[in-house]
């Protein structure tokens, strides 16, 4: 999921630093889209090739409309001298990009979605600090296109981890790299455990902002997985430090009172937990563990489900891209 945990360096004070980063920011996806595009290409990956290459078009569409906005409210372009000081080092690494002709399209769509969240992430933090209207408007709008392209590449992304997987299913891997059932337990509880100070937090936050209802999910999706996670952590300190369940916090607050953000930020989440079960499936010779590992997986896609089933009501736009309900 995202990983900009921390709150950006500096808040965005003024329309002209707005447009100064939403344009790079832009122009960095645009460039990094079609590079992911050609890559594809190479290796015959049409249809992924296909959506990268209609992101980068809709991010350079992007560029323009900013270049636009710029020349409307600024009378003259973004000025790029005030990008340096405001954009987030989580989007100058190139060296992700630089390798995607090695990884394979689960692994590059996983990038990509990775790239979008981070983006989706600033944005939402920079709309939940901003003081003026115009700029958390702005903002709002910078990170609903952001959600809805990580929204894509979600989508497709599942599509591809479940074609890998169907594909490796015959291919037994070594059984020396295979971690043990406990190591497993352990690293589950740690997600799980964070994930649940992370719903936590944002029922708090939501209710707040005075959205019941997702607040109710929020806290029933916390004493679920609360529960889960200490049923794993069955020896040994429990499973998440102080340090561990702040951070989730910090997670959470990043998205302020959005509760479409925070849906998305969660779903994100517990997709990640699922795949992980799905990939531990064959990684035990044990009938025990595998039915175990497979109890939980169906757990955390139907938490996903229900985390979507509520999105899908905020933000429609989502609803579409999935086909309502397509969980991969």
């Amino acid at each position: 999921m995202s990983d900009l945990a921390e709150p950006p360096p500096a808040a965005l004070k003024s329309v002209d630093e707005m447009l100064a980063v939403a344009h790079a920011m832009e122009r960095e996806a645009a460039a990094r889209y079609a590079m992911l595009a050609d890559c594809m290409r190479r290796v015959d990956q049409r249809e992924i090739a296909e959506l990268f290459a209609g992101l980068a078009a809709e991010e350079q569409g992007h560029v323009d409309g900013v270049e636009r906005l710029a020349e409307r409210t600024l009378h003259r372009g973004p000025d790029p001298s005030l990008v340096r000081a405001a954009l987030p080092e989580t989007f100058a690494r190139a060296d992700e990009a630089n390798a995607a002709a090695l990884l394979s399209p689960y692994r590059m769509l996983s990038i990509a979605v990775r790239q979008e969240e981070r983006a989706f992430s600033f944005w939402s933090y920079v709309a939940a600090q901003s003081d003026k209207s115009v700029l958390r408007e702005m903002a709002e709008t910078f990170a609903r296109q952001e959600l809805i392209h990580a929204a894509k590449l979600r989508h497709a992304r599942r599509k591809a981890f479940h074609a890998e997987r169907a594909a490796r299913r015959a291919t037994a891997s070594d059984a020396g790299d295979r971690p043990s059932p406990a190591e497993i337990r352990a690293k589950a509880a740690q997600l799980g455990a964070a994930f649940a100070a992370f719903c936590a937090a944002a029922a708090e936050q939501v209710r707040y902002g005075g959205d019941a209802v997702t607040a109710a999910l929020f806290e029933k999706l916390a004493d679920e997985t609360r529960r889960s996670a200490a049923a794993l952590a069955t020896s040994g300190p429990g499973p998440l430090s102080e340090a561990d369940r702040q951070a989730a916090i910090r997670r959470s607050q990043i998205h302020g009172v959005n509760g479409a953000a925070l849906l998305f930020e969660a779903a994100g989440m517990i997709e990640d937990l699922d795949y992980r079960y799905l990939e531990w499936l064959g990684t035990s010779d044990k009938v025990e563990a595998r039915q175990e590992f497979e109890a939980r997986a169906q757990a955390a896609t139907a938490r996903l489900a229900r985390i979507n089933e509520r999105l899908y009501a905020l933000e429609p736009a989502i609803a579409a891209i999935a086909g309502r309900g397509g969980q991969g």
